[in-house]
């Protein structure tokens, strides 16, 4: 069973990899996501654990699913 930080580290790349071709920083993504960018910044290092909310509204923002982010880390 992976460690909570590797989960973390694992969805941290997901997002990162799919903000990075959408927007053009990450005070933009923080914006659209309606989350502070400081935060984002911690859930994009992996240092930050993200709640259910916050995962939905992230996933909105890159136009995913929810289901199909957390296939894509592999847990």
């Amino acid at each position: 069973m992976p460690k909570e930080k590797d989960i973390l580290v694992q969805v941290a790349d997901i997002i990162s990899k799919k903000a990075k071709a959408k927007y053009k920083s990450n005070v933009e993504f923080a914006d659209v996501c309606g989350i502070h960018e400081s935060s984002i910044r911690r859930i994009l290092q992996g240092k930050q654990n993200i709640s259910i909310n916050v995962l939905k509204r992230i996933c909105d923002a890159l136009d995913t699913k929810l289901s199909d982010l957390l296939k894509d880390s592999g847990n």
